[in-house]
């Protein structure tokens, strides 16, 4: 659906004029406001960035005292303990961090394939098959492929028009047009 459809010529240039090419339509139930993506990127880019400080002080802090020659045997076990479980809880949030990462493509993904309930499409997916790769996500395309053709319902269709909705009640893609078929029955029979 382009801006000249839905709010005619006359309008549909004045807002071009206004804001150039750039305007882009977007259903409502897929649209993520640009304020409220910004606020949940920094959200979690302040996260990683605080996690990520708290583990350079602690490591640093174990190997200060790993080093001092006072600290006793038992107390460089414990440091050392410490250390693995620092380790440990390193590699979850790295693996948390990498399903954040790989649930934000397959998002992204999903409204660029125009998605009608992404939700739904993701429950329809075998996950332990999609990974990242190092060329991007891998196992995605062949899910989506499979997915098109035995749930095709669930992606809008290039051409074809939704009947019975609001923004256009009752038109098909599959019938004539009527405009133009009574001006054939005019020139048809003539003008009475």
């Amino acid at each position: 659906m382009d801006l000249v459809e839905v709010l005619g010529e006359e309008l549909a240039e004045q807002v071009k004029g206004k804001m150039g090419d750039d305007v882009i339509l977007v259903k409502e139930e897929n649209h993520v406001t640009k304020s409220s993506f910004n606020k949940e990127r920094e959200k979690l880019k302040e996260e990683k960035e605080a996690l990520e400080t708290q583990l350079k002080e602690r490591d640093s802090q174990f190997n200060q005292l790993k080093e001092d020659s006072t600290t006793s045997e038992e107390l460089k076990t414990k440091i050392e303990e410490l250390q693995n479980a620092n380790e440990k809880e390193k590699e979850e949030m790295q693996k948390k961090l990498e399903q954040t990462r790989l649930e934000s493509e397959i998002d992204k993904r999903l409204l660029k394939e125009k998605a009608r309930n992404p939700k739904a499409v993701k429950a329809l997916m075998s996950m332990e098959e999609v990974s990242i790769g190092e060329d991007g996500i891998e196992g995605l395309d062949e899910q989506l492929e499979s997915l098109k053709e035995t749930d095709d319902y669930l992606f809008e269709q290039e051409g074809k028009k939704d009947v019975g909705k609001q923004t256009n009640p009752g038109e098909s893609n599959d019938e004539p047009d009527t405009r133009e078929w009574a001006k054939k029955q005019i020139d048809k029979f003539g003008r009475m």
